[in-house]
C-alpha cells in the first residue's frame, strides 16, 4: 500500500455525498434494517394503496447523511416497476437552503420542477401545449420573470428567489394564488399522464430537509417557518391528481404533531449498537456492539475500496463504526477518511489496529468537535435522552427548540428496531455519563 493508493481510498470516501441508484455497485441493500423495517417499502405500499388519481401527500425524512436521496431513487425505481410515472427533482436546484420558504414558494418550485421534467422528456409537444404556455405567461406577468423558458426555469427562480419571495409576501390573496399555481401544476401533471400513458403520477421533491438557519436566531426562525409550511399549511402542498413525496427536515415531527395528518416515514441511522430499551425497560445489551450493523458498515467500505484491509485492521474499522453511532457521513467522511489521511505518514504500521495512535488521535479529534456542538446548559437534556432513549423536551419553548437543534446537528441520533428510539452520539457518552457520577469526596 503506497501513498497514491491511500489517496484513491480517500477519494472513494469523499464521493459519499453523491446520491447513488440501487444498481450502483457501492449500494448496500438492507443497510438501515431488515426487510420488514424498510421504510421505503412501507412508503411504496402506502402510495400504491391510494387511488391513482387522488391528490395525496407523503413526507420522508431522516438526518443528514443517512442516504435519503439514494433511497428516494430506489423508491422511484420501485414505482416505475408498477407502471407509475415518477418525476423526481432536487428542490435546491430552484431555491437556496438558508432562505425561508413559504408554502407558495414550495408550490412554485414543484410546478417548475414538473415543467422542467416535461421539457426534458417531451420538449416539442410540451412547449406548444397550453399547460406550458399558460404557466409561462403567468410567470412573466404575475411573477415578472423575464426570458422564461422551461429549461432555464431552475436558474431563473434561484437567481430571483429574494424578489419572488417578496412578491409572495405582498400577496393580498394567498389562498387564491395557491389555487392558481395548483391548477398550473395539475395541467402539467395531466400533460405528463397523457404523454406517458401512465395513470399514476408520483412527484418526489428531494432535499427540503436541508433547510437551515445560519445563526441561532435564524435557526429558530427556520424551525418555526418549517412547522408553519409543512404542518400548518400541509393541505396547500397537494398537487391535483398526483401523489407528492416531500423530503422534509427531521425535526419537523419533534416540533409538531404532523404525523397525525400526513403519512411520514423516517430513515434512521444504521444500528451499530443493540437496542438499549424494550417496553420501557433497559436491556442487557445496552451499548453493546451489534454484529449485523458493523457488518453493514464494513460493506460500505468494501464496496468503495476493496483493499481497505491493507490500511485498517477490522478491529479499527469496527471501532470507527461504533464511534460514528451509525451516522454514515460521519463514519466515512470524518472518521475513516481522517484515519486514511494520517496513514500517509504511518505506512510502516499498516494495517492500523484499533489501538494505534493514529486511530486514537482521529477519534479524539472527532470527540472534541462533537462536544463543541453542545453547550453546558444542554447537557441535562442529553443525559435524560441517554438514560431514557426517548426525545422529550422539558417545555414547548427553549427546550423544544434546543431538541430540534441537537437533532439537526446529529448530536442526537435516531434508530429503529420496530419502534423508534434515540440516543446521543457515542462520542458524547464519556462527557454526559460523568453527569450521573456522584461527586468525589474531597481528601481529608
Amino acid at each position: 500500500m503506497d501513498k497514491q493508493q491511500l489517496r484513491q481510498f480517500r477519494t472513494a470516501l469523499v464521493e459519499t455525498d453523491i446520491a447513488m441508484t440501487p444498481d450502483d455497485q457501492r449500494y448496500v441493500p438492507d443497510l438501515h434494517g431488515t426487510p420488514e423495517e424498510d421504510v421505503i417499502s412501507a412508503l411504496f405500499e402506502e402510495i400504491l394503496a391510494r387511488p391513482r388519481l387522488d391528490s395525496q401527500l407523503f413526507y420522508f425524512t431522516g438526518q443528514r447523511g443517512t442516504g435519503k436521496s439514494t433511497e428516494l431513487r430506489r423508491l422511484e425505481q420501485m414505482l416505475l416497476g408498477e407502471h407509475a410515472q415518477v418525476i423526481r427533482f432536487d428542490s435546491l436546484d430552484f431555491i437556496t437552503e438558508t432562505e425561508k420558504v413559504p408554502v407558495e414558494s414550495i408550490l412554485l418550485l414543484v410546478t417548475a420542477g414538473l415543467a422542467a421534467w416535461a421539457d426534458e422528456k417531451c420538449k416539442k409537444d410540451f412547449l406548444t401545449s397550453s399547460a406550458w404556455t399558460r404557466f409561462a405567461a403567468w410567470l412573466q406577468t404575475d411573477i415578472e420573470l423575464s426570458e422564461v423558458s422551461a429549461h432555464g426555469l431552475k436558474l431563473k427562480l434561484k437567481e430571483q428567489q429574494v424578489s419572488v419571495a417578496k412578491k409572495i409576501r405582498d400577496l393580498s390573496t394567498p389562498l387564491e394564488w395557491t389555487k392558481k399555481v395548483q391548477s398550473f401544476a395539475g395541467e402539467i401533471v395531466e400533460f405528463i399522464r397523457l404523454q406517458t400513458r401512465r395513470e399514476r403520477v408520483v412527484v418526489i421533491v428531494d432535499s427540503l430537509e436541508r433547510l437551515r438557519g445560519v445563526s441561532g436566531a435564524d435557526q429558530d426562525a427556520m424551525f418555526q417557518h418549517v412547522v408553519t409550511t409543512f404542518a400548518g399549511d400541509f393541505d396547500r402542498l397537494r398537487i391535483p391528481s398526483a401523489s407528492v413525496v416531500y423530503s422534509v427536515p427531521p425535526y419537523l415531527a419533534l416540533l409538531s404533531d404532523v404525523r397525525n395528518f400526513v403519512t411520514c416515514h423516517a430513515l434512521a441511522s444504521v444500528r451499530v449498537y443493540a437496542k438499549p430499551i424494550a417496553n420501557g425497560t433497559p436491556t442487557a445489551y445496552r451499548r453493546q456492539p451489534r454484529p449485523e450493523g458493523l457488518e453493514k458498515m464494513r460493506s460500505l467500505i468494501e464496496r468503495r475500496y476493496a483493499a481497505w484491509a491493507q490500511v485498517l485492521d477490522s478491529s479499527a474499522l469496527d471501532a470507527l463504526a461504533q464511534a460514528s453511532g451509525g451516522d454514515l457521513r460521519h463514519f466515512m467522511q470524518r472518521l475513516v477518511s481522517g484515519v486514511v489521511g494520517k496513514a500517509l505518514f504511518a505506512l510502516d504500521r499498516l494495517p492500523l489496529r484499533a489501538d494505534d495512535p493514529v486511530v486514537q488521535q482521529v477519534m479524539d479529534e472527532n470527540k472534541g468537535e462533537t462536544e463543541r456542538l453542545t453547550v453546558k446548559s444542554e447537557w441535562p437534556l442529553l443525559a435524560d435522552i441517554a438514560r431514557s432513549h426517548n426525545a422529550i423536551a422539558a417545555d414547548r419553548g427553549d427546550s423544544l427548540r434546543t431538541l430540534a437543534r441537537l437533532f439537526d446537528t446529529r448530536v442526537i441520533l435516531n434508530y429503529r428496531n420496530g419502534a423508534e428510539w434515540f440516543d446521543i452520539h457515542p462520542l458524547l457518552w464519556p462527557l454526559i455519563d460523568r453527569l450521573d457520577e456522584p461527586p468525589k469526596t474531597p481528601a481529608p
